[in-house]
């Protein structure tokens, strides 16, 4: 099979440069360039002439660029080694998240996106299906985040809500990825964990002397939930990963 001929390069791989303060400013920037097209949209479309192509899909297409970018900013908190870095990651995704419920409740918005879609539901507008599920979808994502409530109260404790929630998912991430909880095994009851796992356990002294330290990581959970042959060690394991969870969220 011949090689596939692009057009142009494939796209760089991202790179991961950021420091404590340009991740918080480039939060900032996202947000900023997602509220400058939702009110250059408000600003020239009009319920009259609102279609899916001049409401729906610049806001699609800026959701697609935004979440690429959002994964890479929110992507430290979970693996850089400076706490600094990943507090920083954390507090850029309390910016994104508080700016897209407020986006997410723009009533000006809603009500372009559904004359757009009242246009289109008969099926005549001549959109494709991909478009019109679009269409539908984004109209009711709307209806989902308040704007099917009734303006006034009701509708602002709905969107408090929606941001109490946001900060303790934000919260709890932050509180799992510091979790730093272990358990102390002897070799006999790790056995069958292969040993390049092994050798990356911490060697116990003093009362742990002989003994290596489990942590609840990715990298020593599954290979030990997986290959160790001592079943009561699995069932440890398993059960204080799964109680770990359980005591962040009483944290909270």
């Amino acid at each position: 099979m011949a090689a596939p001929q692009y057009k142009n390069p494939p796209q760089p791989p991202p790179l991961f440069t950021g420091t404590k303060s340009s991740l918080v400013d480039d939060a900032k920037a996202i947000c900023g360039r997602t509220r400058k097209l939702l009110d250059k949209i408000v600003a020239e479309v009009t319920v009259e002439n609102a279609s899916f192509e001049n409401v729906v899909l610049p806001i699609a297409e800026d959701e697609n660029q935004a979440a690429l970018e959002n994964r890479i900013i929110g992507f430290y908190q979970a693996v850089s080694t400076d706490s600094e870095l990943r507090d920083a990651s954390s507090k850029a995704e309390e910016i994104m998240d508080e700016f897209n419920i407020e986006a997410s409740m723009r009533e000006d918005v809603f009500k372009l996106v559904d004359a757009a879609w009242e246009k289109a539901k008969d099926g005549n507008s001549g959109l494709d299906g991909e478009s019109l599920r679009l269409l539908e979808k984004e109209r009711k994502s709307y209806i989902r985040n308040g704007l099917g409530i009734e303006a006034g109260p009701k509708r602002d404790r709905f969107k408090e809500i929606k941001k109490r929630l946001s900060l303790i998912q934000i919260e709890f991430q932050k509180n799992l990825n510091e979790e730093s909880g272990g358990i102390w095994f002897t070799p006999k009851e790790l056995e069958g964990v292969p040993i390049d796992v092994l050798d990356g356990f911490e060697k116990g002294s003093g009362d742990n002397e002989g003994k290596l330290r489990f942590t609840f990581k990715y990298p020593d959970l599954f290979p030990t939930l997986k290959f160790a042959l001592n079943s009561e060690t699995r069932q440890k394991v398993f059960i204080e990963n799964e109680n770990k969870v359980g005591v962040l969220i009483l944290s909270l």
